[in-house]
């Protein structure tokens, strides 16, 4: 069963804030039958996109997790470099409200730009540059086909709502954390999945740096993520087939020392620390990354 066939994870961006050539924003692609969504639209998602063989020409729907502005700053920049590759079809955008109205505003302030590209670049086709706005909500998200997506709350306060998605296809299930801390709901949706992944603050490599960040900020922004011990826990609990993780903080994380550290707190299934244009196959357990091909 190949990915397309079957359930296929791309890491297009496991950054966060902190700028890194290494990691672009959090940005994520899920295919199956034919189908591709696109999980958040952080900076460097229109590159990413075409540097993994696809193109956001071809998207049928992107989810946007929640409102922080690096899982949506490159909006609407992915919607014009779409444009740019032929895509003839609106785009179909789902948020929750909060984000929802930034996603708005973003392509609001464009309005005179775009009226203006449509009139002097005579494209065949203008209706790529149409948005179809969407509130998310918990339960269900249809429309895709045999790919069945479920969205479920977490809890990213004081940002919220937020959400994360289970994705499922031919009895293979994916669940995405999204930003959030350990909460019942993830923990719910985690048991027995194939692929967990999963948002890590790496604590032991975020020292206070003066004017940079204090004790406060590292401690308050730990209280609204999950540590690799948290995570290592949450996995163990759930009895994932396999452990991803990605939205790495910091982006320069010493990722043998972080794999090292799940390790320690108990976790002992395939671990995979993610790295951008990494693509799961999940059905078939395969790793391809920079050439290489790895069976987990």
């Amino acid at each position: 069963m190949s990915g397309m066939d079957g359930l296929a994870f791309t890491f297009l961006g496991t950054g966060a804030p902190p700028v890194s050539l290494r990691r672009a924003g959090p940005s994520h692609l899920v295919e199956a039958v034919g189908r591709k969504l696109l999980i958040d639209c952080g900076s460097g998602v229109s590159q990413r996109l075409v540097a993994a063989g696809t193109r956001g020409a071809d998207i049928d729907a992107l989810i946007v997790t929640h409102e922080h502005s690096d899982h949506l700053v490159d909006f609407y920049q992915l919607v014009v470099s779409s444009w740019h590759q032929g895509r003839a079809r609106p785009w179909r955008v789902l948020a929750p409200a909060p984000a929802l109205a930034n996603l708005r505003a973003q392509y609001a302030a464009f309005e005179r730009e775009r009226t203006l590209r449509i009139a002097f670049e005579k494209r065949p086709d203008a209706t790529g540059l149409e948005v179809i706005f969407e509130e998310l909500r918990e339960g269900p998200v249809s429309g895709l086909g045999e790919l069945s997506i479920e969205a479920f709350l977490v809890d990213h306060r004081p940002v919220e709502p937020a959400f994360g998605l289970t994705l499922s296809h031919g009895g293979t299930r994916i669940v995405f954390s999204g930003d959030t801390r350990l909460t019942p709901s993830l923990e719910m949706q985690a048991t027995g999945c194939d692929l967990l992944v999963c948002e890590v603050f790496i604590a032991s490599q975020m020292p206070v740096v003066a004017g940079v960040r204090s004790p406060e900020t590292v401690a308050a922004v730990e209280s609204y993520h999950m540590t690799p011990a948290v995570v290592a826990g949450l996995a163990t609990r759930a009895g994932a087939k396999a452990l991803a993780l990605t939205h790495l903080v910091p982006p320069n994380a010493d990722t043998t020392a972080l794999a090292r550290e799940v390790r320690a707190a108990g976790y002992g299934g395939a671990l995979l620390v993610g790295e951008d244009l990494m693509r799961l196959d999940v059905p078939e357990r395969l790793l391809s990354w920079n050439g290489a091909t790895v069976a987990y």
